[in-house]
């Protein structure tokens, strides 16, 4: 019986020394499976921000990181999206309002097409398409940008698009 006490006192210390203290915190491997990736990237800090943020990292290997990546990239989009949606519904001069319009179209093909596209993709392991999706969606933004024939209200939602789409990119480069 004494025997059988001192297994399960064993048992306990090992799993709690094991078991990890937070399953929402990244781990020191995972730390710097995302530091490495991040270091092949057009934006190290944003990259790593980006990930260590997320919970999913923790347990995510190159595929899960660009997974990620292509997540926040269609956060950005629906909401610079929805943005643009309000901003449409007011006063607006007709040169902003013929920017605004073409925007809507631009971040619903980023929405509709370049997403899922990169999203298929990487669960398929075909990360070409992904890395072309992710590319297209930074052009895209670009193009927004360029729609304004003066000041765009959108500059900075565009400029975050292109910079978490060339993040995302370099990832799924890493793929190939």
């Amino acid at each position: 019986m004494k025997l059988l006490l001192l297994i399960f006192l064993v048992q306990a210390v090992l799993l709690t020394i094991y078991l990890p203290a937070s399953q929402g915190t990244v781990q020191p491997m995972d730390a710097r499976l995302i530091e490495q990736t991040c270091k092949q990237t057009p934006l190290y800090n944003l990259c790593v921000s980006i990930l260590k943020s997320d919970s999913r990292s923790s347990k995510a290997d190159v595929t899960g990181l660009a997974l990620i990546m292509v997540d926040v990239l269609k956060a950005k989009a629906t909401g610079t999206r929805n943005y643009i949606t309000r901003l449409l519904r007011g006063n607006l001069k007709r040169d902003v309002r013929h920017g605004l319009s073409s925007c809507a179209d631009v971040y619903n093909a980023v929405l509709e097409a370049d997403v899922p596209v990169a999203i298929e993709a990487l669960q398929k392991g075909n990360p070409k398409f992904a890395e072309q999706a992710a590319n297209d969606a930074a052009i895209e933004a670009s193009s927004c940008e360029r729609s304004f024939s003066g000041h765009s209200p959108l500059t900075k939602s565009n400029k975050s698009m292109q910079d978490v789409s060339s993040v995302a990119a370099a990832i799924v480069r890493l793929l190939l």
